[in-house]
C-alpha cells in the first residue's frame, strides 16, 4: 500500500458499532428533544428513575431492566428516550408571582421539594418605577439561596436575586436545573416589582421557605398508544419517541424492550431502514413459544434491518425481589456490544453467554432450533454444561445475501466508516489525482479489514475491489460535481451447523505363508 501513501492517500479508522438506543416508559426523565446519553445503569437511575411496578406499568415496564442487562452483558454506551401517555401532567407549586414546575411529567415530581433561604449578609438593588419619572426609587431585595431536591439528587443555586435585570435572576439561574423550571407572572404597580411577594420578604428575617410540588400524574397506564413510541417531530427541536433518534448518527442498535405491538415494531424497522446504519432488535411476545405461533409472528416482517429473538429470559428483579421473565432485547444489545469489542463486528453475535440469566420461558431442543433458525428466529437456549447462550444470528430478511446479522452490520460499519473518513473530498478538484487518493484511502482501509479477518479471501483481489474514475462516472457526473466510487467486498459468513464425518477403518490382517 506504500504507493497509495505516496499519492497522498490517508489512513482511516473505523466508526463505532456498539451504541444502542432504547425507547420506553420510565419513572422520570426528558420526553422530548435529544435522547439522553447513558454510560452506566447508575446513571440511568439518576436520570430516569428505578424499576417500574408490574401492577402499574404492565408489559410496558421493561425499559430500566433492559438498560441494566445491556450493561450487564457488555454494553458501554446507549441513548435513552422516555415516552409518556398524552394525559400525563407535571407537578407544580406557586409562591407569589413565581411558579415552579417539574421539568418532566409524572408522579415523580410530587416528591420534589424546594428550600429557599435568604442570605442575610447580601442585598441586591433594583430600580422601581411607579407611573412617573419622579417616582423612581431604588429598593433592596434579598439574595436567595435555593436548594432543589428529589431523593438523593440535589441541586444548589446560591446568590439568586429577584432583580430581573441581573444575571443572577432566579429564573435565569434555574434554567440550568434538570429538575424544575421557573416562570413568573408580570408584576403590577401595587407589587412594586415583586417587593410585596413572599420571596422578597425573606430578607427581613432569618427564616426559610419550603415548597412542595404536587399535581404530577403518569397518565393512563399500563397501555399507552402505539403512536407514543413512534413519536413526532412536529415541534422543531422537540422530537419525541422514535423520531428523536433521527438526528443521532452514532446509534447502531435499536430496541423498544418488551413492546411487541406489530405497528410499533414495523415503525422501528422502517426507522432503521431509513437511517441505513442501525439494526432493530425485536422481542417476540411472551406467550408465543410454540413453533407455529412464532413462525406466524415472524412472517409479518421481511427486512435485513431487523433481527428477532425468543424466548423471554428469567432474571432477578430487585423490585419484585424474585426472578421474573423479561424480554431478551436489552441483553441481546449488550451481547452485540460485547462481541464487537472482543472480536469485531464481523463476528456473528451468537454462541455467547447471556449474563444474569437464570432461566427461560421455554426450552428449545436442537430439532426445534433447526426449524426456527432458518426462518430468522434467533433462539436463546440452555445448553448442558455451557450455560444459557444466544444461539442464532439471522436477520428477518428473506434475501439470502442479507440473512446474517454480522454481514448486515459489517456493511453498516464499512459504509459509515468510509463516508466519515472521506468527507474531505468535498470541494476538491474532481480529477485523476483525487480519484487516486480516494482509491488509495479506501483500499488501505479494506486491506486492514481483510487482515483482521473481517473479509473473506486469502488475497486482496478475492476480498474486495475499489473502482473510481471514468469507469464509474460519466463526463456529465464530473461536470455536476459527483464523485462516484464503486466498492465490492466479500464478507465472512458464520458457520451455523458444523458437520463431522467420521468413518471407522478396520485393520486387515494379512497372513504370510
Amino acid at each position: 500500500m506504500a504507493e497509495y501513501l505516496t499519492w497522498g492517500a490517508t489512513l482511516m479508522g473505523g466508526v463505532g458499532t456498539s451504541t444502542a438506543g432504547f425507547i420506553g416508559l420510565a419513572e422520570k426523565g426528558p420526553t422530548a428533544g435529544t435522547p439522553v446519553l447513558i454510560t452506566s445503569f447508575a446513571e440511568y437511575q439518576r436520570r430516569f428513575g428505578s424499576y417500574l411496578s408490574p401492577q402499574r406499568y404492565g408489559s410496558n415496564r421493561f425499559l430500566p431492566n433492559a438498560v441494566e442487562h445491556f450493561f450487564t452483558n457488555g454494553g458501554n454506551t446507549c441513548y435513552v428516550m422516555r415516552v409518556v401517555p398524552e394525559d400525563s401532567t407535571r407537578a407544580t407549586v406557586t409562591q407569589g408571582r413565581f411558579t415552579f414546575t417539574a421539568k418532566d411529567p409524572g408522579e415523580w415530581g410530587n416528591q420534589l421539594s424546594i428550600v429557599i433561604t435568604a442570605d442575610s449578609k447580601s442585598k441586591s438593588q433594583v430600580q422601581s418605577v411607579a407611573g412617573k419619572a419622579d417616582d423612581a426609587c431604588t429598593a433592596e431585595l434579598p439574595v436567595l439561596n435555593v436548594v432543589v431536591s428529589h431523593g438523593s439528587m440535589t441541586e444548589t443555586y446560591s446568590g439568586c436575586t429577584l432583580n430581573p435585570d441581573s444575571s443572577d435572576y432566579l429564573i435565569t439561574r434555574l434554567q440550568l436545573s434538570q429538575l424544575v423550571t421557573v416562570t413568573a407572572e408580570p408584576a403590577d404597580q401595587s407589587q412594586k416589582d415583586s417587593q410585596s411577594a413572599s420571596l422578597a420578604s425573606l430578607g427581613e428575617t432569618d427564616n426559610s421557605l419550603t415548597l412542595q410540588l404536587s399535581g404530577g400524574t403518569d397518565g393512563t397506564l399500563p397501555h399507552p398508544a402505539a403512536s407514543l413510541y413512534k413519536g413526532s417531530a412536529a415541534i422543531p427541536g422537540q422530537p419525541t419517541g422514535l423520531a428523536a433518534f433521527t438526528e443521532l448518527f452514532d446509534v447502531n442498535i435499536m430496541a423498544i424492550p418488551g413492546v411487541t405491538d406489530q405497528d410499533v415494531q414495523a415503525a422501528l424497522i422502517a426507522h432503521c431502514e431509513t437511517m441505513g446504519n442501525r439494526l432493530a432488535v425485536l422481542d417476540t411476545p411472551q406467550d408465543k413459544v410454540n413453533i407455529a405461533s412464532l413462525t406466524a409472528f415472524r412472517g409479518v416482517y421481511d427486512s435485513s434491518y431487523a433481527a428477532m429473538y425468543a424466548p423471554w429470559i428469567k432474571v432477578f428483579d430487585p423490585l419484585c425481589n424474585q426472578s421474573v421473565l423479561q424480554p431478551p432485547s436489552g441483553a441481546v444489545c449488550g451481547i452485540y456490544a460485547r462481541s464487537d469489542t472482543q472480536r469485531g463486528v464481523h463476528k456473528a453475535p451468537a454462541n455467547e453467554v447471556v449474563r444474569g440469566c437464570t432461566g427461560l420461558s421455554a426450552n428449545y431442543n436442537t430439532a426445534e432450533q433447526a426449524k426456527l433458525n432458518p426462518i430468522g428466529i434467533n433462539l436463546i437456549r440452555s445448553i448442558p454444561g455451557q450455560g444459557t447462550r444466544l444461539w442464532g444470528a439471522r436477520t428477518c430478511s428473506n434475501d439470502g445475501k442479507w440473512k446474517y446479522v454480522n454481514v448486515r452490520r459489517l456493511f453498516f460499519f464499512l459504509e459509515q466508516s468510509i463516508r466519515a473518513h472521506t468527507n474531505w473530498v468535498a470541494s476538491e478538484l474532481n480529477d485523476e489525482s483525487l480519484w487516486t487518493r480516494v482509491k488509495g484511502t479506501i483500499t488501505m482501509f479494506l486491506e486492514a479489514q481483510r487482515r483482521n479477518g473481517s473479509l473473506a479471501g486469502s488475497m486482496p483481489d478475492q476480498a474486495y475491489y475499489v473502482n473510481v474514475g471514468t469507469d464509474t462516472m460519466t463526463q456529465n457526473d464530473i461536470l455536476n460535481g459527483q464523485l462516484i466510487c464503486e466498492i465490492g467486498v466479500a464478507p465472512v459468513r458464520p458457520s451455523e451447523f458444523v458437520v463431522f464425518r467420521i468413518t471407522q477403518r478396520t485393520q486387515i490382517n494379512t497372513q504370510h505363508c
